[in-house]
């Protein structure tokens, strides 16, 4: 061999190894940063999150001005009254307001449960990530993947059937997916987020010497800002404001016939809900004051997006309305304290319709799953 032929092999081997070497330090500076963003002394955002959070959605007034301290309101042409927005709401099966019933899942049958399992996770809504294992993955070694949205896995058991992943199962998984939902009331999935998202479930693939696999992520984030604006668009609720004309109500007064119309019993005041025990109009003092012995006003409150029926609702509501502010002797008003009138609560039973209907087209049936997973 010449000395020329030698010095062409060390050469090469020198190269291979110096780009072994940078491999091995970009891998150790990847599992370093991976390490330290998921600590498990890290908080839970989305534990920590406030409640009841409304993104940019209106609460929809039956208004035709909006104050400049006001909540903001959708314009509307002169002869017709808009609807208003903030908690959340679904209807008994009483004989006018009958939403379509809660569905109970039962595990009797593995197709149903895998149906179940698999319902967890929409395609549409989340960003889902699949780890192919190489070994069997017990439950408890699955971490919670704390992110700001909600996170849902689900496991393909070795008998191949698909469960939520739970600590208390008895189940090894071969395969698992894992969801971070794309929007919520806090606003839609950042780049950000996604990115240790997508971080934490690599770390633990590697870690049990997994394959995983993610969907394209710039399409996703897309997804996720044109699906937040679709729902900032219906993210609304209804009020109705009763007003006593010059003496308050007497709150006892006020129970019983809350109490004869179906409504029950909460914190804040009363709530009418379905048989499946599920919110669908609220009823409590004005701007949310501590219940007392009288009040000065009241205010009726119906959550567009989370009510199943909601037309029917809406229909209960507004006669209940109009029936309590004639015992009461109260007017039946909007924010600005415009009387309502049967043409006014015909309106806003319209746009109600139509926001309805945009959600069905939509795919997001009002107070299903997904619905309620969107607009929580």
């Amino acid at each position: 061999m010449t000395d020329l032929q030698l010095g062409s092999l060390i050469a090469a081997g020198g190269i291979v190894a110096a780009v072994y070497a940078f491999n091995w330090w970009q891998e150790y500076r990847y599992r370093k940063r991976t390490q330290q963003a998921f600590a498990r002394n890290q908080p839970d955002v989305l534990m920590e999150a406030p409640r009841n959070m409304v993104r940019s959605g209106e609460r929809f007034e039956p208004a035709l001005d909006a104050d400049d301290d006001a909540p903001a309101r959708l314009e509307l042409p002169a002869d017709e009254a808009p609807i208003r927005a903030e908690p959340r709401a679904e209807v008994r099966s009483e004989s006018r307001a009958a939403p379509a019933p809660q569905p109970v899942f039962a595990r009797d049958e593995d197709d149903d449960g895998d149906a179940l399992s698999e319902s967890l996770l929409d395609p549409g809504i989340d960003f889902v990530a699949e780890v192919h294992a190489r070994d069997h993955i017990p439950p408890r070694a699955v971490p919670p993947f704390a992110a700001p949205k909600r996170v849902q896995a689900i496991g393909l058991t070795t008998e191949g059937h698909w469960e939520a992943v739970s600590s208390a199962s008895s189940a090894e998984y071969t395969e698992l997916r894992v969801g971070l939902q794309l929007a919520d009331r806090q606003g839609p999935l950042s780049a950000e987020q996604l990115n240790a998202f997508c971080m934490a479930v690599q770390q633990f693939a590697d870690e049990h010497e997994a394959i995983a696999t993610f969907p394209q992520r710039s399409g996703k984030l897309s997804a996720a800002r044109e699906l937040d604006e679709f729902c900032a668009s219906v993210d609304v609720l209804i009020g109705l404001n009763l007003v006593g004309e010059g003496r308050p109500f007497p709150m006892e007064k006020v129970r019983q016939l809350a109490e004869q119309s179906g409504l029950v019993r909460t914190n804040e005041g009363w709530a009418y809900r379905s048989d499946s025990g599920k919110t669908l109009f609220t009823l409590a003092n004005q701007e949310q004051k501590p219940l007392g012995n009288t009040s000065e006003a009241l205010t009726l409150l119906f959550d567009v997006p989370r009510v199943a029926g909601g037309l029917a609702v809406f229909d209960y509501l507004s006669d209940f309305a109009q029936q309590l502010a004639g015992s009461l002797g109260a007017n039946l008003v909007d924010d600005n304290g415009r009387a309502l009138t049967a043409a006014s609560l015909d309106n806003i039973r319209r746009q109600l319709g139509q926001l309805y209907a945009r959600m069905d087209d939509r795919g997001i049936a009002p107070g299903s799953v997904a619905a309620l997973r969107l607009f929580a």
